[in-house]
């Protein structure tokens, strides 16, 4: 992608987030959006949480504060807008196609919400039990 497609790609990402449940989950390779499957935060020390709408400044400024982790095999850039809250939360993702192993992953990082690709929606991940 040239810069002019890539910024862009950001801006149509900001503007996917202005939406209660909105995302994204892109391919920092090649700027492809990721469409099967199911995307789970694997990097809670990458997450970024706004209270605000956020701008393709935001999100630039994201990429480049998190390059290191968009490195690294199978991840991609995610963003999402919880629907319970409006906060928008960008972050470092991996996508599996096993619901069970997307769970278990999302549950292990504390994650609120896995995105199921076939459905177009968040999953819910179910707070640990208390023993």
């Amino acid at each position: 992608m040239t810069l002019i497609d890539w910024s862009a790609r950001i801006s149509a990402m900001a503007d996917a987030l202005s939406v209660l449940d909105g995302g994204f989950s892109v391919d920092p390779r090649d700027g492809s959006d990721v469409r099967c499957g199911y995307a789970v935060a694997v990097h809670p020390e990458h997450e970024c949480v706004y209270e605000r709408r956020v701008t393709s400044s935001d999100i630039h400024e994201y990429v480049s504060a998190v390059k290191g982790a968009l490195s690294l095999p199978g991840r991609v850039l995610g963003g999402w807008c919880d629907p319970m809250t409006g906060r928008v939360y960008l972050d470092v993702s991996v996508v599996t196609a096993d619901l069970s192993e997307a769970i278990t992953l999302a549950a292990e990082t504390g994650q609120l919400a896995i995105f199921d690709f076939a459905a177009m929606t968040s999953i819910p991940v179910p707070a640990p039990s208390v023993a």
